[in-house]
């Protein structure tokens, strides 16, 4: 099994095991666009040829991964059709495609202070400080989604950028309502307010 075919499977196993840690609050976004882009004109979208693509690529994603792929052309199709804009096949104002990655990271607990105050049974008064570092430290798995709008000549205009903890799930309902989410949240910022 090649390189890639490996990594896209093990992305795709990754985010078949989506569940977030504590609801849509852990999903976070940010864009970035071309201030001189004038998104008032773009209203159809086409998906972006492989051969034009970069690495990781949707085609890529879609060959081992079809059913999350599936879920997110889905979503994006929806989101786009709440802002009165469509994917077509062929005479688009622009392109459009979606990269997927994952990372480890490892997060730890905060260090904690507490000061006490009492009185014994004689005639004293006791305090008492004290503070506990972060002795949890966790390693896990952050997905990362990207949208990319791009125009026929191939520049990005835009790029939206949702990241993810991930952690296991126990059904394809959990995982499409994830992906909805995430896409939700991604696509509320585009096209982008200047």
């Amino acid at each position: 099994m090649n390189k890639m075919i490996f990594r896209s499977s093990f992305i795709g196993g990754l985010f078949t095991s989506l569940l977030l840690l504590s609801g849509c609050s852990m999903i976070q976004v940010s864009q970035d666009y071309d201030p001189k882009a004038d998104f008032t004109q773009l209203h159809s979208y086409q998906w972006l040829p492989a051969d034009m693509q970069t690495k990781p690529k949707a085609s890529d994603f879609e060959k081992t991964n079809p059913l999350i792929a599936k879920r997110i052309e889905t979503a994006l199709v929806h989101e786009l059709s709440l802002k009165g804009q469509s994917i077509v096949d062929k005479g688009a104002d622009a392109y459009i495609t979606y990269h997927i990655s994952s990372m480890s990271k490892i997060r730890s607990s905060p260090v904690t202070t507490s000061i006490g105050f009492g009185t014994g049974m004689g005639s004293g008064v006791y305090t008492g400080f004290g503070f506990q570092t972060g002795s949890d430290v966790e390693q896990y798995q952050e997905g990362q989604l990207i949208v990319d709008v791009l125009s026929l000549k191939g520049q990005l205009l835009w790029r939206g950028t949702s990241s993810t903890p991930l952690e296991d799930h126990s059904t394809p309902e959990e995982t499409t309502q994830l992906v909805n989410e995430i896409m939700q949240k991604l696509m509320a910022q585009y096209p982008p307010k200047k």
